[in-house]
């Protein structure tokens, strides 16, 4: 009797011993792929690194003294004139803008066109605008639509995000660069 009851425990010892051991390793293979380098054929450095480059749209513009009207109400408009990839843009667009408890603004329901000599593109954006010390500094993020045409049709389903910033002189710089590769 004591000869089968060791042999039943060494036989389930080894059993739970296996079956450990092909736990540990599926859970290494799963998860130590994705902790690592590459999940499958996707190199995750490669994907995750955020690389802006130079902007893809830049303008440089000066706000009427009376604009600052338009940080405390809801609706607002703007226009102005850049550079996109060399191309010349006429830039128009407007938001809604919601004063949060933290005193920063939130833009939301942003919709802006880009027109050049040849073609159109639109988008939505969000952002959130900061003032310090008389400076207003604007981050955001723009998704273009589908339907960009001619010379603009590179920024069909593009994502960019924004910079501006507007100095106590009403001075301002906004630049644009793209997410995608």
């Amino acid at each position: 009797m004591r000869i089968l009851y060791s042999i039943i425990v060494s036989l389930m010892v080894t059993v739970l011993s296996l079956f450990l051991v092909l736990a540990s390793t599926d859970y290494e293979l799963t998860y130590g792929q994705q902790e690592g380098d590459r999940v499958g054929s996707i190199d995750i450095k490669e994907e995750m690194n955020l690389t802006l480059g130079d902007p893809l749209y830049s303008e440089k513009f000066t706000v009427p003294k009376n604009a600052n009207d338009n940080l405390t109400t809801p609706e607002f408009s703007f226009s102005g004139h850049g550079t996109l990839n060399g191309i010349k843009i006429s830039a128009t667009g407007n938001g809604h803008s919601i004063l949060r408890e933290d005193g920063t603004i939130s833009v939301t329901n942003g919709r802006a066109l880009f027109t050049s000599e040849n073609g159109t593109a639109s988008y939505s954006f969000e952002e959130i605008l900061k003032m310090k010390n008389n400076v207003v500094r604007h981050h955001g993020a723009a998704f273009f639509d589908a339907n960009a045409t001619g010379n603009l049709k590179f920024l069909n389903s593009l994502v960019g995000v924004y910079k501006s910033v507007i100095d106590e002189e009403g001075t301002g710089t906004f630049a644009m660069w793209r997410l995608d590769k």
